[in-house]
């Protein structure tokens, strides 16, 4: 073998090594083996009114409203709480009671 075509072949060899290096980096993070969990949390809020002879019950009741619309939309009872609520007379002897249901999961 003369002194050119062993140049070439160690030049050839250089440049096919890094490439396979390459190649093997780049299918290693085109599939990577990732074991971390979600840390991602979903939210919602529902909104809930109705009418009570009392404040409390007024309240009361806007709550369970609340708590039907968030059932519905496939929320766990046990995933949410009720924040902020509010009753106002309605001047003929009514309460109308709101009240926010924040949910978490």
């Amino acid at each position: 073998m003369n002194r050119s075509s062993a140049l070439r072949l160690r030049t050839a060899a250089a440049l096919a090594v890094p490439a396979l290096l390459l190649g093997g980096a780049s299918t290693a993070l085109a599939a990577p083996a990732v074991t971390r969990t979600a840390a991602w949390t979903e939210t919602a809020v529902f909104v809930g009114t109705a009418y009570g002879h009392t404040p409390n019950s007024a309240i009361v009741a806007a709550g369970e409203v609340a708590y039907t619309k968030a059932v519905s939309a496939f929320w766990l009872r046990s995933q949410c709480n009720i924040g902020l609520t509010n009753a106002t007379p309605d001047g003929i002897g009514w309460y109308l009671g709101q009240a926010r249901l924040y949910c978490s999961r």
